[in-house]
């Protein structure tokens, strides 16, 4: 099973490549690599295999300025000598044999016999040029000379019919052919030129202005000047505006009219860095002598800086908060949101690094110790089925297997939220914003519905496929949590810190009984099986209530807090754990203690197996218990050691797997086989996991966590 940074393919190149791009469909990349010289130096453009590192093709060139694939992954643009050096030789005689005396003429022409041949007289080299190949197999589509080799940039339009080419002036050409479509006028940019969505503008950076151009009439919609020159820009905001940094700032341009609608200063700027701006624009990027930085386009302010060897470059991935940097020392993935260090492997010198589309491999160019040259995929998500960003921190994740799959995370930003996606695709289904923070939220049974608590005390059913509110019942405290009834209504309990449990009507929220504690209710759990709820109260206690009436049937305590709480699948133990290091083993039918578990620390988690085998329970002296309870008593089975506090944990619903979270400083997801106890895979998180889940089926495990990532995994590990 792969890893994150786990090379997936290798291909050896003669040096360094000088410039690396994928093809937009993720199947192929195309490499330059060769001397680098700009006029004669002898360099190779090749398209190689992105699965295996296979050579597709090569093409000789030299001096390549310019590169670009079309966004239909068809043709490929190149400004530069296509083809290779010719040696020009003639057959050339050593001496002038009718320039010396008459008694010398006959021993000159015998020497000449013996050695003349051919020598070098010169060099020819092809014509600059401006030329789009296929990109399948490197045939030239066409191609036309580059007067003075001005060109400097290709930009094709997203639907790939059009081609900017700027040099001493702007062309758009037809891609297709080449034919001059409209001459745009004289800039002298640095930067590409970048197309609108919708291949109707096309944005130019002129010394300190930024210019919008109607590609249909080829006029200048406006132009707006900076104070000082543009650094990079790209279009956000679903092209309604153009992010523009310069050296010391951050504009934001309205595209209908050019005006500034937002700029900001940015803090502690590093000037003369290459400055590189994440898709959506909302990140800046520079890479200094020793340090990376990054600043926060909204404020100017600086998120966070992280060190980088010599002559770094960085990359944004396209679909995840994260940024790859590469230099001299090694390669390292961070976090864009928090700054942390997702992963990191100091080895050979890299030099040159691009993202695939999708943002799950990486590509890396670079030279090993024995300079030879070589780009490296690298897989970057490796087992995620599908991922969602948020705002803000995930708080809750659940998950459901019918009627699809589907994901439900509660988000903490501004706002709290709710909201529901296709847990194999990361495509949103729905969005509710609630008052207060949701502090619980499950799936019912059937998957239909779903239930979120929150601490502004209301208690709400949503349909999973609509997000209809089928209801909202208020509590006077927080709703600390709730639980589903296994029955055919899906009733809801919920546990509040108004020092109520009430069971709630699954079709309309109506009220069916409620039972007063004398503190708040912390935690709720209802057996599988339906036969009993066990509430967890401030006051140390447990209750087992029958779901019928309300009834309390008996009640235990531990000496402090209780922190966690679980049914076995067939109802027949109830496992809770408190701050006071224990975990009770109890019989719901009768209250007696079946056994115990004892940690020297506060017990963080509890979970029962599948077949109802086993009990695991973690606590903060960083250990992971797992008993044996199908003996009387229940006997330890096997301890497990963590450098970090379990925090949450859970059983696969079939397989004899156990999934557990762990604190940051690295946060991780361990799945372990519970026969043997040995590491089966490790998800890595750059920040804090508060929650995971497996869907019923066991298809799919999904994580919430500090980073604004909801991710989504293949439930069954190895094997």
């Amino acid at each position: 099973m792969s890893e994150i940074g786990e090379v997936l393919a290798t291909a050896t190149l003669d040096t360094a490549p000088s410039e690396i791009l994928w093809n937009p469909d993720g199947q192929s990349l195309i490499v330059v690599y060769g001397s680098g010289n700009q006029e004669f130096g002898e360099e190779s453009i090749a398209a190689l295999n992105a699965t295996s590192g296979r050579t597709l093709w090569t093409h000789d060139a030299l001096g390549t300025r310019s590169l670009a694939v079309s966004p239909d992954g068809r043709t490929l643009a190149v400004a530069g000598r296509l083809g290779h050096r010719q040696v020009i030789k003639e057959f050339v005689e050593p001496n002038d044999c009718d320039e010396l005396p008459l008694d010398r003429r006959a021993a000159c022409k015998e020497w000449n016999k013996k050695h003349s041949g051919l020598q070098v007289v010169g060099i020819k080299v092809p014509p600059v040029r401006v030329s789009v190949l296929a990109a399948a197999g490197a045939t030239v589509r066409w191609g036309q000379d580059d007067a003075d080799s001005a060109t400097k940039h290709f930009s094709y339009s997203p639907d790939s019919t059009l081609l900017a080419v700027t040099g001493q002036q702007i062309d758009l050409l037809d891609a297709a052919t080449g034919a001059l479509r409209r001459e745009l006028g004289s800039f002298s940019s640095a930067l590409p030129t970048l197309f609108s969505k919708d291949s109707r503008w096309l944005a130019t950076a002129d010394s300190a202005r930024l210019v919008l151009i109607d590609v249909t009439t080829g006029t200048a919609r406006w132009t707006t000047p900076l104070p000082e020159p543009v650094a990079q820009f790209t279009f956000a905001e679903e092209g309604a505006v153009l992010v523009v940094a310069t050296e010391r700032q951050a504009f934001t341009l309205r595209t209908d009219d050019g005006g500034i609608k937002a700029s900001v200063q940015l803090k502690d700027p590093l000037i003369g860095q290459p400055t590189v701006l994440s898709a959506d624009g909302r990140e800046l990027a520079r890479c200094g002598p020793d340090t990376m930085v990054l600043w926060d386009v909204a404020d100017g302010g600086r998120r966070f800086e992280t060190p980088v060897g010599n002559a770094a470059q960085v990359r944004f991935n396209p679909a995840l908060p994260e940024v790859a940097i590469a230099s001299g020392s090694g390669v390292k993935i961070v976090n864009s949101r928090l700054g942390t260090t997702v992963w990191q492997e100091d080895a050979d010198h890299f030099s040159n690094l691009a993202f695939a589309p999708d943002g799950r491999r990486l590509a890396l160019g670079g030279s090993s110790a024995q300079n030879a040259g070589f780009v490296q995929i690298r897989d970057m998500n490796p087992t995620s089925v599908s991922h969602r960003v948020f705002e803000g921190p995930v708080t809750r994740i659940a998950l459901t297997s019918f009627p699809d799959p589907l994901a439900a995370a509660a988000s903490q930003d501004s706002d709290s939220r709710a909201t529901a996606f296709h847990a194999e695709t990361g495509e949103l289904v729905l969005e509710r914003i609630h008052p207060g923070v949701i502090t619980s939220l499950e799936f019912s049974p059937d998957g239909r519905h779903f239930a979120t608590g929150s601490t502004e005390g209301g208690a709400r059913l949503f349909a999973s496929s609509t997000g209809d509110r089928q209801w909202l019942v208020a509590h006077n405290a927080p709703v600390n949590a709730l639980a589903f009834l296994p029955t055919g209504a899906q009733d809801v309990v919920t546990a509040s810190g108004d020092k109520t449990a009430r069971l709630l009507a699954g079709d309309t929220g109506m009220e069916r009984w409620r039972l007063a504690h004398p503190q708040a209710v912390t935690l709720v759990a209802a057996s599988p099986d339906g036969r009993w709820i066990a509430t967890a109260c401030a006051d140390r206690s447990t209750r087992i209530v029958d779901p019928a009436t309300g009834a309390e049937l008996f009640r235990f305590r531990h000496d402090a807090k209780i922190r966690a709480i679980a049914f076995s699948p067939r109802g027949s133990m109830l496992a809770t754990g408190g701050d006071d290091g224990i975990v009770l083993i109890v019989d719901p039918v009768t209250g007696r203690e079946l056994g115990r578990s004892v940690h020297t620390r506060e017990v963080t988690a509890v979970a029962f197996s599948h077949d109802e085998a086993l009990l695991a329970t973690a606590g903060k002296d960083l250990a992971v218990h797992l008993f044996n309870v199908q003996v009387t008593p229940p006997k330890l089975a096997r301890q497990l050691t963590f450098p970090q506090t379990i925090t949450t944990l859970a059983f696969h619903p079939a397989e004899q797997q156990l999934a557990l979270a762990n604190d940051p400083p690295t946060a991780n997801v361990t799945v372990i086989d519970c026969v043997d106890g040995t590491e089966l895979s490790r998800l890595t998180h750059p920040a804090e996991i508060h929650d995971l889940a497996y869907s019923p089926d066991g298809k799919l495990l999904a994580t919430a966590c500090e980073d604004t990532l909801a991710r989504v995994y293949p439930g069954r590990r190895g094997g």
